[in-house]
């Protein structure tokens, strides 16, 4: 699919704060940022020129800001703009000024170029009490919206919310070496491997 740039009447819709991330559906792509204090998030599509397109979303759900745009897909170069308070003195250097990557994004274009334009703060002092008005996105890279190739066929993905997510870790031998289904010589001591279900003999190993 060729790759398609957002205009500036692109319209955005309430969209979903989970995956995070910017994900495209097949017909357009849903974006969510977690960010703890800001009062008003920009996400900034870019033209292949460069020219730089804001849309303010306008959802947030348990401190993530999310919106879906439709017609936007892959290819679609972006990042955001975060407006907050401006406090150093209590960790707080929200400046709109400074275009940020996605941390959550799952391909990046460009790169980053050393420039003044990159400090948040001005004239060289990081607890100054006014944030750097210089603009920095012509120094630094953007995120891009993929085509997930993933052969769902006919499934869906989960879609769980990051809140209900549990990430664990299973160790293949502990897991499997004593299940009826494992073969005797797949279940020594250092081994253990669920086998095919139509053979009671294979083995990796084997």
């Amino acid at each position: 699919m060729a790759d398609r740039a957002a205009g500036p009447s692109s319209e955005v819709w309430p969209g979903s704060p989970a995956p995070l991330g910017a994900h495209w559906d097949g017909t357009g792509t849903n974006v969510a940022l977690w960010t703890a204090g800001a009062s008003a998030v920009d996400l900034c599509l870019f033209d292949p020129d460069g020219t730089e397109h804001r849309q303010r979303l306008q959802e947030t759900t348990h401190q993530v800001w999310h919106g879906r745009l439709p017609g936007v897909g892959p290819g679609q170069r972006y990042g955001y703009r975060v407006h907050g308070g401006y406090d150093p003195s209590s960790g707080a250097r929200y400046n709109p000024a400074k275009l940020l990557l996605d941390p959550y994004a799952r391909a990046v274009d460009g790169e980053l170029t050393l420039d003044p334009a990159l400090f948040g703060y001005a004239g060289g002092h990081p607890d100054a009490g006014s944030p750097d008005p210089l603009d920095s996105a012509p120094f630094v890279p953007r995120g891009v919206v993929i085509h997930d190739s993933f052969p769902w066929a006919g499934d869906a993905p989960p879609r769980t919310a990051w809140s209900d997510t549990v990430i664990y870790e299973v160790h293949v031998k502990g897991a499997t070496m004593r299940h009826p289904d494992v073969p005797p010589p797949c279940a020594a001591p250092t081994r253990g491997w669920p086998t095919r279900p139509s053979s009671s003999t294979w083995c990796p190993w084997a």
